[in-house]
């Protein structure tokens, strides 16, 4: 009895903490974010978007190049880079496999999610952008659009763990 009702509220707890998501301080913005989720939806296609790639030597998300944007302009990087996935990336990726294309699906409403967020913090002027920024994510757009739209959703999709990785360095202990 006593180890039922200990695992029942190990699950609960568990369960409660996965609820909550993560805060997030993108400069002066804070948003809660499921990065745990997006994570594993993430693996779940990782491999295929990784073996699907024919471009190993194009990098279109640099690790360094968010790491080194200042704390006032990683919100509107974020809202660039949430709103390229959206309109651009998740909309010309193709796959036969019914598991990728839920699981993008599911990838394109949680980035929704976080935008409909970051819209509020826009409004409150917490997200601005300069140019530098602009620069930065013009960068990211160029090397896009350089490859073959089905390639291109491909190679950006195999590279959201950077982005991830990076959206959990903003993360509250």
């Amino acid at each position: 009895m006593k180890t039922s009702l200990l695992l029942v509220c190990t699950l609960l707890v568990s369960l409660h903490g996965s609820a909550l998501g993560h805060r997030l301080h993108l400069g002066a913005c804070t948003l809660t974010v499921h990065t745990h989720e997006l994570r594993h939806h993430f693996h779940q296609i990782r491999h295929s978007m990784l073996t699907e790639d024919n471009h190993k030597g194009v990098r279109l998300l640099r690790g360094d190049m968010m790491k080194n944007l200042q704390a006032t302009e990683s919100c509107c990087f974020l809202k660039q880079v949430l709103r390229f996935y959206i309109e651009k990336v998740f909309i010309s990726y193709t796959s036969s496999h019914s598991l990728h294309r839920r699981t993008t699906s599911v990838l394109a409403n949680s980035f929704l999610s976080i935008t409909k967020d970051l819209q509020a913090c826009h409004l409150q002027t917490h997200c601005q952008c300069n140019a530098e920024t602009n620069v930065k994510f013009d960068a990211i757009q160029a090397n896009y659009n350089k490859l073959e739209p089905a390639a291109a959703s491909v190679k950006a999709i195999g590279e959201l763990d950077s982005v991830l990785e990076w959206l959990e360095s903003f993360r509250s202990n």
